[in-house]
């Protein structure tokens, strides 16, 4: 057949069929009739399956894209399946063929398009066998060019579709094994180790993840990927590196506003001593009305409680609040039993209606005073710190989580990974 022949008619059938493979295609299938024609010998028919159904795939036979400055043409379309324990695993492996460069395929997978190429410098030193992993302690690994790859998974696959043109010859049911490793660096692809059944011939193969492939064939509909793929390259982008960044900005800030607290001046002590010595009247001075005040009653108790009458009057001699105050604490149990109940701290919080001299009168509660120590403070100027802790508890988060989300995701390309320790 002269070099200028670009079709020719299925012998089987006679539905006119491309030739778009080049010199070393061996083998053609007919997508209309299912008929395997031998390329080398005048296209005679070698067998025929009939009731092929073909796989989903958004790309198509004849269709052209360049490839690191090489144009690859579509050649052949096979579909894969692998089947465990009931569970079925399908993808669609296209051949590509460049004139100047060769074969290679194009894998399609949940979406994910990945481009792989044979190895022709591969570790075969280093062949990697099923018999070799299942002998393994550990995850077996696997040097190529200064990179280590470790052991990713073990395919059983079989073919179940095939059509166009190969350099080799198909079939359907066609069975063999592919050993595939990793780096942990997803730039460094895959290496697989391919073990077709009922030949002596083995290939290494590379593949890298190639998400610019339905734009550079133009497909219209691009397959939507699902799931994480294991070469996929996980790492934070701006926007969310921004976020964790100003995240931890915030909490640093928060951290700051917690030691301007902790240096301001402390509560003014009115009393400490027995319930039964406290003075008729205890004063303290105001000198900020722009932030809110605090009267706090603390008394060590103990499976009891104490009450106490509280009246408190401005600098105008005007009663600003007369109310009642009790303080109970009781516990019991032990261990996962213990408990607790009520607290031994009780105040008045107030806002100063103006600067000056305040007074304030506590009574005890003759029926219900507990003799354990009283104290009494006063505060100015309160600040609130539980929504500081709680804006930087969520800063905190923001920041942590972000970038641990990120980890975790590129960690996540080895859950996919059917070593187990127990293997």
């Amino acid at each position: 057949m002269s070099d200028a022949t670009r079709s020719i008619n299925c012998t089987n059938c006679g539905a006119g069929l491309e030739v778009l493979g080049g010199g070393r295609v061996t083998t053609q299938v007919c997508g209309y009739c299912g008929a395997a024609l031998d390329a080398n010998d005048a296209y005679r028919v070698l067998e025929v399956w009939d009731g092929m159904e073909r796989p989903s795939s958004p790309f198509r036979l004849g269709m052209s894209a360049e490839i690191d400055g090489a144009t690859y043409t579509i050649i052949g379309t096979l579909g894969m399946q692998e089947e465990y324990k009931g569970r079925y695993w399908d993808w669609v492996d296209h051949q590509l063929f460049s004139p100047t460069h060769g074969y290679a395929w194009l894998t399609v997978e949940d979406g994910f398009c990945v481009l792989t190429r044979k190895l022709r410098d591969g570790p075969m030193g280093e062949f990697l066998t099923p018999t070799e992993v299942r002998r393994a302690s550990s995850p077996p690994r696997v040097a190529w060019k200064g990179t280590s790859y470790r052991y990713y998974s073990t395919t059983n696959w079989e073919t179940n579709y095939v059509e166009g043109e190969f350099n080799f010859r198909p079939s359907r049911g066609r069975r063999g094994t592919t050993v595939s490793v990793m780096s942990d660096d997803p730039k460094d692809g895959m290496l697989h180790f391919l073990m077709p059944e009922g030949g002596d011939e083995r290939e290494i193969e590379r593949s890298h993840l190639w998400p610019e492939a339905p734009a550079a064939f133009g497909v219209d509909r691009a397959p939507r990927p699902h799931g994480q793929h294991p070469l996929q390259d996980i790492r934070p982008t701006f926007g969310p590196f921004m976020i964790a960044w100003f995240a931890g900005l915030s909490v640093v800030s928060v951290i700051l506003a917690f030691v301007v607290l902790a240096i301001q001046p402390g509560p003014t002590r009115l009393y400490s001593g027995a319930p039964t010595e406290i003075p008729s009247e205890l004063g303290f001075t105001v000198t900020d009305t722009s932030k809110p005040a605090s009267l706090v009653l603390r008394q060590s108790l103990n499976n009891a409680f104490a009450g106490y009458e509280v009246k408190m009057t401005g600098p105008d001699g005007k009663v600003l609040a007369d109310t009642y105050r009790e303080i109970s604490y009781y516990s019991g149990g032990s261990g996962d039993d213990a408990w607790s109940e009520g607290s031994r701290r009780q105040s008045l919080n107030f806002v100063p209606e103006a600067t000056g001299d305040y007074t304030v009168a506590v009574t005890r509660d003759e029926s219900a005073t507990h003799p354990a120590n009283l104290r009494i403070t006063f505060e100015e100027g309160r600040r609130n710190s539980f929504w500081l802790w709680a804006v930087a508890l969520l800063f905190a988060v923001v920041a942590i989580a972000i970038p641990f989300f990120g980890l975790s995701r590129r960690a996540g390309r080895w859950k996919g990974s059917d070593w187990h320790s127990e293997d």
